[in-house]
């Protein structure tokens, strides 16, 4: 059983997660609607990288706060969230290209062909320390 401020602060980090997902989709789509195809112009992979940071750390503080309550695992409180609160981890728990969360084992979500694809790893490469 998780506490209600450990849901309260593990729902914020997934909310977090979920805008960060949307925030990247649009970057993708904006990088992919410019028409850069294999090159992406720079100016296009800055929403790209900061949404994919936005998202790394979103992961982090989830899998912090786990770490910190003692809850078995990501998976466990995964369940637990959306069983008793109907609340989905999924972007919680994803890895993302070019970041290294712990915990974050799941497949990522996104399409990673053509040009966001391009998009993307180049954001990832050139922008995540």
């Amino acid at each position: 059983m998780l506490a209600d401020d450990t849901v309260d602060e593990l729902t914020d980090a997934v909310q977090a997660c979920d805008q960060a997902r949307e925030a990247l989709s649009e970057a993708l789509d904006a990088a992919d609607a410019s028409g850069g195809g294999a090159q992406p112009d720079p100016s296009d992979l800055a929403p790209v990288a900061a949404a994919l940071e936005d998202w790394r750390d979103a992961q982090q503080q989830f899998m912090t706060t786990i770490e910190d309550t003692g809850a078995s695992d990501p998976a466990t409180a995964a369940l637990l969230l959306q069983t008793n609160h109907g609340v989905d981890a999924s972007n919680a728990r994803c890895g993302i290209p070019g970041t290294d969360v712990e915990g974050a084992d799941q497949p990522f979500p996104l399409d990673l062909s053509g040009a966001q694809g391009m998009a993307l790893t180049r954001a990832a490469t050139e922008h995540l320390d």
